[in-house]
């Protein structure tokens, strides 16, 4: 037995044992690899560039915000940005890009949140009323100038989110795609 472990004779047959450890290598390597991107493709989650369309459709909106007044919130296609932020965000199984997307949609509901009422129009006031109504809506449009101003603040740092969103994005099809 003893004469078997000191048998020289084993370096000789190494060679034929090579192409069964190289294609086991190889074999695993490619499992890797392939696990890896399946991996990759479920933390891109469907429709990645249905999301990248909807990221910047939204970046448009929020550059918007500052310089609209209230009617443009109230129209119902804007409302449900966030909701369809929200869905495309369910989908997707990378952390950092669920939680940026998400905090972009809260973002936005804050900012629907903090839009001023639309105001009534009234036409034809006399005396004291229409001396009532001026100066209550001055002073609704001095409320209304500070909501406008925290809005911006909001919509400035969901920009930054939606950024951070894209790259991230970008990122995960870097790996996924090599793009």
């Amino acid at each position: 037995m003893t004469t078997a472990a000191a048998d020289p004779s084993w370096w000789a047959d190494w060679p034929k044992f090579a192409p069964g450890w190289l294609a086991l290598l190889v074999t695993l390597g490619t499992l890797t690899r392939k696990t890896w991107t399946v991996r990759q493709n479920i933390a891109l989650g469907p429709e990645a560039s249905e999301l990248r369309t909807q990221l910047v459709q939204f970046r448009a909106l929020l550059e918007e915000v500052g310089t609209k007044h209230t009617d443009w919130f109230l129209h119902e296609d804007r409302r449900e940005v966030a909701r369809f932020l929200r869905d495309s965000a369910d989908r997707r199984d990378d952390e950092t890009l669920k939680l940026t997307v998400t905090r972009v949609a809260d973002a936005w509901d804050e900012i629907f949140a903090l839009a001023p009422a639309p105001r009534m129009r009234v036409r034809f006031l006399g005396g004291v009323e229409e001396t009532r109504y001026r100066r209550e809506d001055a002073l609704r449009a001095a409320a209304d100038l500070d909501q406008f101003h925290k809005m911006t603040a909001v919509a400035q740092t969901a920009l930054i989110d939606v950024q951070i969103a894209i790259g991230r994005l970008n990122e995960l099809e870097r790996r996924t795609h090599g793009r």
